[in-house]
């Protein structure tokens, strides 16, 4: 299963959403967060950034947890070094 599919689900249950409220909200299917929530498939970057703006609007910071779970094939982004 993919690592990210427990962090979606938790993040609709903390906003107290159903699959079709969520889907509704970000404007997808519901099949589609039903996908994601099973690990069936992983969510886009740019589906992932959606999800981290739609979640701090609502008082959620999931940012680092979206963007720590890597994409097959794709490396993870270097931590900014100050």
């Amino acid at each position: 299963m993919d690592k990210l599919a427990p962090v979606i689900r938790d993040l609709r249950s903390r906003l107290g959403l159903t699959q079709e409220e969520f889907a509704h909200a970000l404007g997808i299917t519901v099949s589609t967060v039903n996908r994601w929530e099973k690990g069936h498939s992983i969510p886009s970057k740019l589906a992932r950034a959606s999800l981290a703006r739609f979640a701090g609007r609502r008082g959620v910071a999931v940012e680092s947890l979206l963007e720590e779970q890597a994409v097959p094939g794709i490396p993870p982004r270097p931590s900014a070094v100050n």
